[in-house]
């Protein structure tokens, strides 16, 4: 008797609308090394044709019953994700079998696929957010899962055939790796039955290590300039090593980070936005995953403001660090996110990713149900303590988009202890 793969429903008659989510608990983390992107390029094929329906019928098919299919990846998991309209539900059950349990990956829709990749990662080049997210990304976490970039590199997605394509899905989409999910009109015995047809033909192996290390914070003040023509605007990313959910300082630099950089009236944003104009945004965010992920700030500059926003930004922590948060700062923040919370479960599919997000990044059962009190309890001095042991102002990755040849040196002054610059191209693979 094959065990069914734990299923995650979340039962909802408000709209006659279902999500259906089938989910590996691991990603790209696998994608052997030299063929980075082999799983999205797999993924992104999968509706390229079955043994019994071609790539044009997939795609007729999804039009007719109104549905919607797409994937994802990145380090920790990979995703198919389907919506249709509760009258279509079963006929999209049926192509989902199809396309996980037969899918062939036909050579000529994979070529093709890699070629669309391959296109959409050289258009991302375009985008200079993005571009500085991903090279900030790529040197805080290098030799790290999370510092490889889930949809490949160009030179990775050239190397992997249909052969490898097939063999990274079948090895991430086997039995004992698969989560089956769905929200909104459907009922957990149909959830239920849809994963016991499923099962019986996907791959029946070992199923692939959760274990990621932990990485390693950077150390020192360093500067990553990517370097592209022409930019009269910047792109600046500044950050370090954040928390994990099962530290116990995790609530206490949650609300710190949100006094210091996650609401309109942040210190972050007054500071930057609302009082010198420096930058449209500036915010701060703190990341989760199953490993420790990265605590940043964020911010877009004029060229020419560049440096002076640079400058602001680490004073701004250091003070921050240095003098502490305010009783009353705290208190905002509380209020702020226990207040916002019902927002995130006010939806079916929100509720599902809740208990989704406990299952696949390991976070302590009582993440959710204890949210709105753990923050509660959360004092001005835990919010200090947390703030001091966990970030700092002299270890920090501060990446930027810009052009060196005019800005290097203006950044290099703004930066007191800069141990490093490194100049990148723009369209380094």
């Amino acid at each position: 008797m094959i065990p069914l793969s734990p299923v995650h429903c979340e039962p909802s008659r408000d709209l006659p609308l279902v999500d259906l989510f089938l989910i590996a608990r691991t990603g790209a983390q696998h994608d052997p090394t030299g063929k980075e992107g082999g799983l999205n390029l797999a993924l992104r094929s999968l509706r390229r044709g079955t043994r019994t329906r071609s790539a044009m019928q997939i795609d007729a098919l999804i039009d007719r019953l109104g549905a919607e299919l797409s994937t994802s990846v990145d380090a920790s998991s990979a995703m198919l994700h389907a919506a249709v309209i509760r009258r279509n539900l079963p006929a999209l059950l049926d192509l989902l079998e199809s396309l996980m349990t037969e899918a062939t990956l036909p050579e000529s829709e994979v070529a093709q696929v890699r070629r669309e990749v391959q296109a959409d990662i050289i258009d991302g080049r375009d985008d200079d957010r993005s571009l500085a997210g991903r090279h900030f990304r790529r040197t805080l976490f290098a030799g790290h899962p999370y510092g490889r970039p889930s949809a490949g590199t160009l030179h990775g997605l050239a190397a992997v055939d249909r052969d490898a394509a097939l063999r990274a899905f079948q090895r991430t989409f086997c039995r004992d790796n698969i989560v089956v999910a769905a929200a909104g009109d459907i009922s957990r015995e149909e959830l239920a039955g849809f994963a016991g047809r499923i099962l019986p033909g996907l791959a029946v192996e070992p199923a692939p290590s959760l274990k990621m290390e932990a990485p390693k914070p950077i150390r020192g003040r360093q500067l990553v300039i990517v370097d592209k023509p022409d930019r009269t605007q910047t792109q600046i990313y500044i950050g370090n090593l954040g928390t994990h959910p099962r530290d116990r300082d995790h609530f206490a630099l949650m609300v710190g980070n949100t006094l210091f950089g996650g609401t309109f009236t942040a210190r972050l944003t007054r500071e930057i936005r609302s009082k010198r104009g420096l930058s449209y945004g500036a915010s701060s965010r703190l990341g989760r995953d199953r490993a420790r992920e990265s605590w940043s700030m964020w911010t877009f500059p004029a060229a020419v403001d560049a440096a002076r926003c640079v400058g602001l930004q680490l004073s701004l922590l250091e003070r921050l660090l240095d003098k502490g948060a305010t009783a009353r700062e705290v208190s905002f923040a509380r209020s702020y996110l226990t207040r916002g919370y019902a927002f995130e479960r006010d939806t079916a599919s929100k509720r599902l990713w809740q208990r989704l997000d406990v299952d696949l990044l390991d976070l302590p059962k009582s993440y959710y149900t204890e949210y709105v009190d753990r923050v509660n309890a959360v004092t001005v001095d835990d919010v200090n303590a947390a703030l001091r042991r966990r970030l700092s102002a002299e270890d920090l990755l501060i990446t930027v988009v810009a052009t060196a040849d005019t800005l290097r040196a203006p950044l290099e002054a703004a930066i007191p202890k800069l141990q490093r610059t490194h100049v990148v191209p723009f369209d380094q693979d």
